[in-house]
């Protein structure tokens, strides 16, 4: 179910929305798309993906966990309203994120101590990516299930996706299935086709408050 709400004040202001989610896949992009690219892609079927996907967090940690996407949804939510910056050159502004903060579910896994990267799992494992343990828990770094109080698009990440306003949008990976706590980090498959692993948007394309 798409439930549309506005989240703007009129003034650049954001109110989190209140609507609740569920695994409905959105049938029209919402305007905050438009003249947004897809880069990484591949042909996925919703049905197998509604019916079979979970998120799992693992790896380095004393209690790792499995969920599906309605207890994912049911976790605490993070509304925010952050830039996303592509390293081609364009952004797209005020984007209205939800989902969940890392933090949230690494509390309930509880890192070991030698965990020190993130690995971000995705379908077909084709776009996997890795970050900082620091970075994942930077205040707006998201795993993001919606976009203005709706479903995320399949093209656009369907059901989670990672949401790092501050790093160019290749580390944003798509189609997240596991989260992997690790000792070390991936070179990625943006990175391993020659982008930087840490991919720091320039501060010129920064906005306060919007990272």
């Amino acid at each position: 179910m798409w439930v549309s709400q506005d989240t703007s004040s009129g003034d650049g202001s954001f109110e989190p929305c209140e609507t609740r989610f569920d695994f409905s896949p959105p049938q029209k992009e919402p305007d905050i798309f438009s003249g947004w690219g897809v880069r990484t892609v591949d042909q996925q079927n919703i049905e197998d993906i509604l019916k079979n996907w979970t998120l799992r967090v693992d790896g380095l940690v004393e209690n790792p966990i499995e969920l599906d996407f309605s207890q994912l949804i049911g976790l605490d939510r993070q509304d925010q309203l952050t830039d996303f910056h592509c390293v081609e050159g364009w952004s797209v502004f005020d984007v209205p994120w939800n989902g969940v903060h890392l933090s949230t579910l690494f509390d309930m896994v509880k890192p070991r101590p030698e965990a020190t990267h993130v690995t971000f799992h995705t379908l077909t494992d084709k776009y996997n990516e890795s970050l900082p343990i620091d970075v994942a828990l930077e205040p707006k770094t998201l795993m993001a299930y919606g976009v203005d109080c709706r479903t995320l698009p399949l093209d656009r990440g369907f059901p989670v996706r990672l949401v790092v306003p501050r790093k160019y949008a290749y580390k944003s990976a798509k189609y997240i299935y596991r989260v992997e706590l690790d000792d070390k980090p991936i070179s990625g498959f943006w990175v391993a086709y020659g982008y930087p692993y840490d991919a720091d948007v320039s501060a010129s394309r920064l906005r306060e408050g919007r990272y």
